[in-house]
Order: structure tokens, then C-alpha cells, then sequence
């Protein structure tokens, strides 16, 4: 009688401790050699001007700047992933096949003191890397991968800035939870979240057009690139939620809240459109430039607990962008110096989808 009891407690008890101890309740990162992903990344931005400030040598500028501005930023990036080799929880060896990249933006302003009172503009993006495969190989002299084309060829340039990371590995705890249980999350390892891949190279199709009729620098404030500097700070967590079923796989459900900040440095790339400025239009200098980002989002991730891989994500929230910049102006026989702050806000969406092939 005890024996049979014992049995049916531990039987009744095995669905209980399943739900905290079993293998699929491991929330860490498996990578496994022989393994083909796809994925499909979309980042949105909407952004709206809230305000605006200019000086001129250092006195409120002459016009009442009364301006209105919207901003639509999207891009997608849609990649093929192949594990060649893995070691230690770590990919040793990735190729990655640039399946889709692109971008689509609209600007619009309005400004009594324009042609017109103002101006509407859509560009779109594209990068030279789309169809392109790139191999990541370990380095562990150099504790770095290096890149190189794979069975392609393309500019070297292009592979500088590229991020292996994809998977978002900092956003589980590498061990066993319970539903409930809550973690921080790195925020300096979240930049694979606004990056997905790095740098891309997702650039304007028409680069006349990119800036045209804008003031320097309101371009890059739809950018993500320019608006996500090398630092992030701030604060992550992140809740174990259970499992949930989905198309008939089985993954947990981990609800995420992030507050984070970045600044980034833009004078260079500045300097650099302002040495193209049109002929007869004078020359100018920037001082400096300077780009803040916010971030405060909530959102979901699906994690694939059988096999170690981030299955879905979404994130939403309210973002901020705000600019600083300095230039010297030299036109029509008279030097100025110009200085404009500015703040916009808006919202920002991610999502991410992975099936396996």
C-alpha cells in the first residue's frame, strides 16, 4: 500500500517538477554545428519634432523658425544563417547569406519661411551586401572573428562593421527557471537588438536626395546607425513567463522592459557632407555634433529551450532622439557661427521571426 502510494504521489508530483527542472525549461544559448536559420529583422521609427532652437553668433536667430516635422524610418534585414562549427556554447564558424536588405523613409516638414511652406520627401535604401554570403571565423588569439566573403566577392569595407551576434544570447540567464523567476540583462549587450548584424550597409539609393533641403544633420536622426552609438547604459529585465505553443512548437515566454540611453559623436560624418555642399552655397565647418537616443520598450521573446535558440521577438515602445550640433558658416562675403538644438520623439517597434530550414 505505501509503495503504491509513493508511486502515485511522485506520479501526480512529475508534472510539477517538469515544469521547473526539466530540460526544456533551460534558458541558455546551444549552439549547434549543422544548424540553418533564417531570419527576418524590421525595425520601424516614427519621430515627430517637439522642439527646436537656433543661435546665430551667438543671438537668437534672426527668423522665427516655426517648423513642423515628421519622420518614418524602416528597415529590413532578412539573412540566412549556417553554423558551421560550435565549441563551448560558442559559433566558431558562421556563414551568413544576406538574404534582404533594405530601407524606406518619408520626411516631411512644414515652414512658412520655405518654398511652398515646406517639403515632403520618401527615399529608399539598399545595400550592396544583399545576395552576398560572409563567413565568421574565431579567432581566439585575437578574441575577435574574423570576416571574409564566402564564395563571393564584394568590398572590404563593408565587412568592417558587421556583428555576428543575432541570436541575443545576453537576454537568457544560461541556466534552468522557474515560471516568475527574473533576471538583468547586460545593457551593453543589447546592441545587436537595434543592430541586428551591425552595420549592414544599408545606404540611400539616391545620395543626392538624402539630405537635400534638410538641415545638416536631420537626415541622420531616422538613422539607427547614427543614433546608436558604441555605449549603451541603463537598465534590463527580464521574466520567465512559461511556455507557450506556436505553430506548433513549444517555447518559453520571456517578457522583457528596457530603459536604455546612447550618445554618439557625428562630427566627422558631418564634416564630410559639408564639404560637399553645392557651389556658390559657401563653405562650412562643424564644431560639433553631437546625437542622443532613448529607449524605454516592453516586449516578448519566444525561446526555443529544446535546442538553445531565440525563436521570436517584439519589442515596443516610446523613443526620444535629440541633436546638438555647432558649425561655422563662410558665404557671401560673411562668416557666422550657427548652433541648433533639437528634440524628437516618437515610437519604436522591433520584431524578429527565425524558423529553422
Amino acid at each position: 500500500m505505501n509503495s503504491t502510494r509513493t508511486l502515485l504521489l511522485a506520479a501526480l508530483a512529475a508534472p510539477i517538477l517538469c515544469s521547473t527542472i526539466a530540460p526544456g525549461d533551460s534558458l541558455a544559448f546551444r549552439p549547434k554545428a549543422g544548424t540553418k536559420v533564417s531570419r527576418a529583422w524590421t525595425i520601424k521609427q516614427e519621430q515627430t519634432l517637439d522642439e527646436m532652437n537656433m543661435s546665430m553668433n551667438g543671438q537668437p536667430f534672426p527668423m522665427d523658425l516655426q517648423m513642423d516635422m515628421d519622420m518614418t524610418t524602416e528597415n529590413t534585414v532578412e539573412v540566412t544563417d549556417e553554423i558551421v562549427a560550435a565549441e563551448g556554447g560558442k559559433i566558431t564558424e558562421l556563414r551568413r547569406t544576406f538574404d534582404k536588405l533594405g530601407s524606406a523613409s518619408s520626411f516631411a516638414m512644414e515652414m512658412a519661411q520655405m518654398p511652398e511652406g515646406g517639403m515632403e520627401q520618401s527615399m529608399t535604401g539598399s545595400s550592396a551586401l544583399q545576395g552576398k554570403t560572409v563567413a565568421f571565423v574565431w579567432d581566439a588569439e585575437k578574441s575577435a572573428y574574423e570576416k571574409s566573403f564566402h564564395e563571393s566577392e564584394g568590398e572590404a569595407d563593408l565587412l568592417e562593421n558587421l556583428d555576428i551576434d543575432m541570436d541575443l544570447a545576453v537576454l537568457v540567464p544560461g541556466k534552468e527557471v522557474a515560471v516568475g523567476d527574473t533576471w538583468e540583462i547586460d545593457v551593453k549587450g543589447l546592441k545587436p537588438l537595434l543592430m541586428p548584424g551591425g552595420d549592414v550597409g544599408i545606404r540611400p539609393e539616391d545620395p543626392d536626395a538624402a539630405g537635400g533641403g534638410m538641415l545638416p544633420g536631420m537626415d541622420s536622426m531616422g538613422d539607427i546607425n547614427d543614433l546608436v552609438g558604441d555605449l549603451l547604459e541603463g537598465t534590463a529585465t527580464a521574466e520567465y513567463a512559461g511556455m507557450q505553443e506556436l505553430e506548433g512548437g513549444t517555447y518559453a515566454v520571456i517578457k522583457l522592459k528596457i530603459e536604455i540611453e546612447s550618445s554618439n559623436d557625428m562630427a566627422d560624418k558631418l564634416a564630410e557632407m559639408a564639404k560637399e555642399m553645392p557651389e556658390g552655397m559657401g563653405e562650412m565647418s562643424i564644431e560639433h555634433m553631437d546625437m542622443e537616443f532613448e529607449l524605454e520598450a516592453e516586449g516578448q521573446v519566444l525561446w526555443d529551450a529544446a535546442v538553445g535558440q531565440i525563436r521570436m521577438l517584439t519589442l515596443n515602445g516610446k523613443s526620444k532622439v535629440g541633436i546638438d550640433m555647432g558649425m561655422a558658416v563662410s558665404a557671401q562675403g560673411q562668416n557666422m557661427t550657427i548652433e541648433n538644438q533639437m528634440t524628437m520623439s516618437g515610437t519604436m517597434d522591433i520584431s524578429l521571426d527565425v524558423s529553422r530550414n
